[in-house]
Order: structure tokens, then C-alpha cells, then sequence
């Protein structure tokens, strides 16, 4: 496969470079006009990179190509550009110059276009063609951060296999992108709608008021906060609770054990001589207790403290028309339970 395109390249080449031959021969006036749309010094380069092609020396042959682009982006050197690249493996480029010289070469090349088709097919089996549509037209067009042109794009962009990034921008509009994951010799097609951002004219009042977000009044914000506030606190204490009663259920368990500890010893609870197991036991029990102890303390502080919070928030953002709010604490004692009862109007 990859001898035809080079058999095509050099052919095409000998073919545009001779402006002698061009000259002696009537019967190839196209040829000698092509060769003098060429500048001096890109035909120089050319030539080179003719030389360098015929003698298989593909990359000398890309780099004197690729400077002649540079002097006069001419379709017969893009030709030659995409063959090199198809033969040093650069597949993306190879189909970005062979689609131009495709739709830049006239219809009276018919071999060349030809051969030319037949290298983009290879090519295209390597890459991915992504057809990029954005609007509004003029928007600049990205790939993976890199300019590629203004919409609308002629051509397609060819991507290597992989994640990629398409998006666009245009002054006066939102800019727009797409993640992209492409593969070799698929097609796709992204579409970008640039939004316009909303304009302020001269002498125009600008609104730097806070929009009340839709469907959620201020009323039912404030409301949520204070339930959510008094369910948080009411959990705090609850939990205060239950760990007041597991604490108290160890406290019965160690006692338990110290007084079976006393009667085996007399009347004296000698640990860990006595009995090592019951002496163990009753150590870890004591220190459950107190771990349990501890965690009631800090819930009965977060659930007061989220309580106080939410009291306060009621307070500030309560309309000035609201009545004040009544709040009654009171404290719930009892054989092994503790805890606040918070209750009132907000």
C-alpha cells in the first residue's frame, strides 16, 4: 500500500517541477503554470524535497516540503506533503493536506486526484473524521486547546485515536465545548451552539439585587433552615440520651461484677491476683462507661449548639411584621436519663 502513494508523490512532483520541460513541451501548459505559482525560493525547496523523496529520504523530504508550505501553501506541495506524511507514519496530517489538495486541485488532474484518493483512504483508516458545526459562524474553533480555524470549518478535523476536547469561542458569547472520544476510521459529527451573553446598555440601571432562587422563596428557605436546624439539635440530644443509658447500663454491669469481685475476695476486690478474667472484664466494662459517658457529653454539646445556631439564624431573618419567637428550654432529669427539651415559636 504505502508504494503507490510513493510512486504518486515523486510522479506528481517531476511532473510540477520541470519548468523547463514545462517550457519546451505544449502540450503540458498546466504543469508550467502551477510551477510558476511557485516563488523562487519555494520552488528551490521543492526540488529538494523531490530529491529527497526519490532517494526514500522521507523525513529530509517533509522538512523541504513543509518550508516551501510555509513560502506559498500551494496545493501541489500539499500533495507532496501528504504523501510524506502518510510514509513517516503521520497519519492526521497526512489527511489534512490530502483533503485540501483534494478540494484545491483541479478537476482536469484526474490520475493525480486519483492517487491522491486512494492515500487519503489509507490515511483515514488511522484517524478519526470529526465534522465540526458551530454557530453563530465566525466563532474560533479548538481542538484539545489548539486554534484549527473559524466556523464554519471547510474541511473535517482528523483526530488521532482517543479523548479529545472541540470547543469554540466567539467575543459576545458563551463559550462552548464537547469531550470527544474518537477511534480509528470512525466519523462524527459535534455540533456547538454559542449562547450570546446578556448586554447592558449605556445608561442602563443595573440590578445588583440577588435573584430569589425559582422555587425557593425566602419564606421556604428560612423555614427549611429552622427545621433542619431543630431536627439536627433534637438528634444531638436524642443521642446525648441513648448514650446516658448504654453509660448507665455499664455502670450496672461493672458494679456487677466488682461485687462479685468482693465476695470471692472476702470482702476485698484483690484484682488481678483474685481472678484475672473477672478483673479484666470489669476494666474494660469501667472503660466502656466512660467512653459512653464522654459521648453523650459532646452530643448533648453539638445538639445545644446547633440548637443555639438555629435560634439565632430564626431571629435574624425574621421579618420585621413577624412576631418575636418563644423559645422554652427545659431540662429533663431522671433515673439514668438526661437531656434539654427545646421547644417554641419561630
Amino acid at each position: 500500500m504505502k508504494k503507490r502513494p510513493l510512486l504518486w508523490g515523486v510522479s506528481v512532483a517531476a511532473a510540477l517541477m520541470a519548468p523547463a520541460a514545462g517550457a519546451q513541451q505544449p502540450t503540458a501548459p498546466a504543469a508550467s503554470e502551477e510551477t510558476d505559482a511557485l516563488t523562487d525560493k519555494a520552488r528551490q525547496l521543492y526540488e529538494e524535497g523531490r530529491q529527497a523523496a526519490a532517494a526514500g529520504k522521507w523525513a529530509d523530504a517533509h522538512a523541504s516540503f513543509l518550508a516551501a508550505w510555509a513560502i506559498k501553501p500551494h496545493y501541489q506541495i500539499a500533495s507532496n506533503l501528504g504523501v510524506t506524511c502518510l510514509m513517516l507514519g503521520r497519519n492526521r496530517e497526512a489527511a489534512e493536506y490530502l483533503t485540501r489538495y483534494l478540494r484545491e486541485a483541479p478537476a482536469s488532474k484526474v490520475k493525480e486526484r486519483q492517487s491522491a484518493e486512494t492515500s487519503l483512504k489509507e490515511a483515514l483508516k488511522k484517524v478519526a473524521s470529526v465534522t465540526v458545526e458551530v454557530a453563530p459562524a465566525g466563532a474560533e474553533v479548538r481542538v484539545d486547546g489548539a486554534i484549527v480555524g473559524k466556523a464554519p470549518l471547510v474541511d473535517p478535523v482528523f483526530l488521532d485515536p482517543g479523548e479529545h476536547e472541540i470547543g469554540a469561542r466567539l467575543e459576545g458569547h458563551e463559550p462552548a465545548k464537547r469531550p470527544i472520544t474518537v477511534v480509528a476510521g470512525g466519523r462524527e459529527t459535534v455540533v456547538l451552539q454559542l449562547d450570546r451573553r446578556p448586554s447592558v446598555q449605556l445608561g442602563e440601571q443595573v440590578d445588583t439585587a440577588i435573584a430569589p432562587v425559582p422555587g425557593a422563596p425566602r419564606d421556604n428557605v428560612r423555614t427549611a433552615v429552622l427545621v433542619g436546624g431543630g431536627i439536627a439539635a433534637g438528634t444531638g440530644v436524642a443521642a446525648g440520651v441513648v448514650f446516658t443509658l448504654l453509660a448507665n447500663g455499664r455502670a450496672g454491669d461493672a458494679e456487677g461484677l466488682r461485687q462479685e469481685l468482693i465476695a470471692e475476695g472476702d470482702g476485698f476486690a484483690q484484682c488481678p491476683d483474685l481472678n484475672s478474667v473477672k478483673c479484666a472484664e470489669l476494666k474494660d466494662t469501667v472503660l466502656a462507661k466512660v467512653d459512653l459517658t464522654n459521648a453523650a457529653f459532646w452530643s448533648f454539646v453539638a445538639g445545644g449548639a446547633i440548637g443555639a445556631g438555629t435560634l439565632v439564624y430564626g431571629l435574624v431573618t425574621m421579618r420585621p411584621t413577624e412576631s418575636r419567637p418563644t423559645v422554652q428550654v427545659v431540662p429533663l432529669l431522671g433515673t439514668g436519663a438526661s437531656g434539654l427539651l427545646v421547644s417554641g415559636t419561630f
